[in-house]
């Protein structure tokens, strides 16, 4: 049976923030065919949330708070068991969708039937919501294209906003992993891709908001020296799903050839990161491959120095950087 609006629900989920919110889920609402809209707040600290929302948007929604505060990947468990549709998009509370998302998703599952996932392309924008320049994805060339694990294989597929996944089967795989701290849909998408396949299409449909500041989860892994380990974690997940069919094996020099550790990271942040992750991100560095002449020589001096270097580096380069909106 062909996907209809009738089968989807929108879930906008939130916590403390009120800046964004109602545009979030305007954009949820607003669609040019219409679908099952709800709010999932994961207990948050501001006990009007609820009514500044419904102020808003009354009937149009439906409101769930948790009893207990579950965590980002626990909050979207909590929209996969809410759901009474076969078919759910979960939309960030400072993100927005194009008016045409759901109609693009009936139109590419029309095209590419049976799937477990589609999505469409991805504005990124600031906080003021104006696009970000030399941050846009490439045009795709056709109106679609099917996704494969191989194509997994370095980063998720999606940047959040306007994906739309089988409900199902979300439940089948386990939901989200609430222990998880950055690969949580990355390691979903891999999961639902190998059990059902996925689909995207060259439209833009979701916009996601880009914040400079530690107010998004994601900054603070990142600053903390955690995203990069939890990265190569999911990589090898992703490996393994693999092995089913193909004999793939994780080498680390490949990685780093493909991948190589940021110099941009180490000097931004190496100041405070804590002397065995410094060690951990001083031994991708000596493993990666150089892509230019600066990253050579910045690499020869660390295998010089050791990893005492970076962190060097690192105090004179913070030092005289202007702020950068709170990091």
């Amino acid at each position: 049976m062909s996907l209809s609006p009738e089968q989807i629900t929108i879930a906008v989920t939130v916590y403390n923030r009120r800046d964004y919110v109602k545009q979030a889920i305007a954009s949820a609402i607003n669609q040019t065919m219409p679908v099952r809209v709800m709010v999932v707040e994961d207990c948050g600290p501001d006990p009007t949330l609820e009514g500044f929302v419904n102020a808003e948007f009354c009937s149009r929604i439906e409101y769930f708070r948790s009893a207990t505060r579950r965590g980002i990947f626990g909050n979207w468990n909590a929209c996969v068991e809410q759901c009474r549709t076969e078919w759910l998009s979960i939309l960030h509370d400072d993100d927005y969708l194009a008016p045409n998302f759901v109609e693009a998703m009936v139109a590419v599952e029309k095209e590419a039937p049976g799937l477990d996932l589609y999505f469409g392309q991805t504005v990124i924008v600031n906080q003021r919501g104006e696009p970000m320049q030399g941050r846009q994805p490439r045009p795709m060339t056709g109106r679609w294209k099917k996704i494969v694990l191989t194509d997994v294989i370095y980063g998720s597929p999606l940047s959040f906003p306007g994906q739309l996944f089988r409900v199902s089967s979300a439940r089948r795989v386990g939901g989200f992993r609430t222990s998880s701290h950055y690969c949580g849909e990355w390691e979903m998408w891999a999961k639902l891709i190998a059990r059902g396949g996925a689909a995207e299409t060259s439209e833009y449909l979701g916009f996601f908001r880009e914040h400079a500041g530690l107010n998004r989860g994601s900054n603070r892994v990142v600053r903390s020296g955690r995203a990069t380990p939890a990265v190569m974690v999911q990589h090898k997940r992703v490996l393994a799903l693999l092995s089913a069919t193909d004999r793939v094996r994780f080498n680390r020099r490949e990685y780093q050839r493909r991948s190589p550790m940021s110099v941009l990271f180490l000097v931004r942040f190496g100041h405070g990161l804590s002397p065995r992750l410094l060690r951990y991100y001083y031994g991708l560095l000596a493993l990666s491959s150089a892509p230019h002449w600066r990253y050579a020589l910045f690499q020869r001096m660390a295998r010089l120095f050791g990893p005492g270097f970076i962190k060097i580096a690192s105090i004179i380069w913070t030092r005289f950087q202007p702020p950068r909106d709170g990091r």
